[in-house]
């Protein structure tokens, strides 16, 4: 398990990414039906307002959802944790630096639920939250996170 990355909530960014694309797909649709090839009797610039009052807020809500939330994985090294989210820099933590570790249950984009229990590692002035998966365990995680938690709390 150790070099691979490891995604939190995939599905779920899959997921999200295809309902991107559904209302973007819709909105062009409506554009080129609506305003590009209208029907006689139709109010081009009505279809024109209406559907980028409806498509576009939800759209830009959904983008900022996915350059926030989505597609996030992790990689446990040998010596070291990195993060690393689409358009932001990677964050790595070195074992050595670890100063906290919580488990604990964070708010999450999981389709359903909302929540999910997770590691959340701390440093100086760095945090890596990873989202636990029942089905798929991490043996490596845990055992190097409950060894970081025993030594700290010596």
């Amino acid at each position: 398990m150790r070099n691979k990355r490891n995604f939190n909530n995939l599905f779920d960014s899959l997921c999200v990414t295809l309902l991107f694309v559904a209302c973007l797909s819709a909105y062009v649709l409506m554009i080129w039906f609506g305003v590009v090839n209208p029907k006689e009797g139709t109010n081009p610039l009505t279809t024109l307002l209406v559907s980028t009052l409806i498509w576009v807020p939800m759209m830009a809500v959904i983008g900022i959802l996915i350059v926030k939330g989505c597609y996030e994985y992790w990689v446990l090294l040998d010596d070291s944790i990195y993060s690393k989210k689409i358009f932001s820099r990677k964050v790595i933590i070195k074992c050595s630096e670890i100063e906290k570790v919580e488990k604990k249950i964070v708010p999450a984009l999981i389709l359903g639920t909302y929540k999910s229990e997770s590691y959340t590692i701390y440093s100086k002035n760095k945090k890596i939250v990873i989202l636990i998966d029942e089905r798929k365990k991490s043996t490596d995680l845990d055992y190097v996170l409950t060894t970081i938690m025993e030594q700290n709390a010596l």
